[in-house]
């Protein structure tokens, strides 16, 4: 189980790297997130974009660095929706992020 505090801070990188209103992830009002709940936040946003900005949400992907490789072959096995499997990928990446700065933080 992922740590809750580092899910917090995917989330608020998310928030960063997608360019989302502070008030839309409501950070501030919980102490902690759970991956279910910010697996809901993020699906939502790539539902939307998926529909009305198909060009940022690449965009984002591409800031993010999310395997172009692994997001096709994911798609390409799987009969979800795209937006779950995107939300997936996002979460995993941002938490990767996450580990990454806790480990070669000063």
């Amino acid at each position: 189980m992922k740590n809750l505090n580092d899910i917090k801070e995917g989330l608020a990188l998310f928030g960063k790297h997608f360019q989302l209103d502070a008030s839309y992830l409501d950070l501030q009002s919980k102490e902690s997130f759970r991956y279910d709940e910010a697996y809901i936040l993020i699906m939502r946003v790539v539902e939307e974009l998926l529909v009305k900005d198909f060009n940022r949400l690449i965009n984002c992907l591409y800031i993010l660095d999310v395997s172009e490789v692994k997001l096709k072959a994911a798609l390409a096995e799987s009969n979800e929706n795209p937006a779950s499997i995107i939300a997936e990928m996002i979460i995993e990446r941002e938490l990767q992020k996450v580990e990454t700065r806790k480990k070669y933080k000063p």
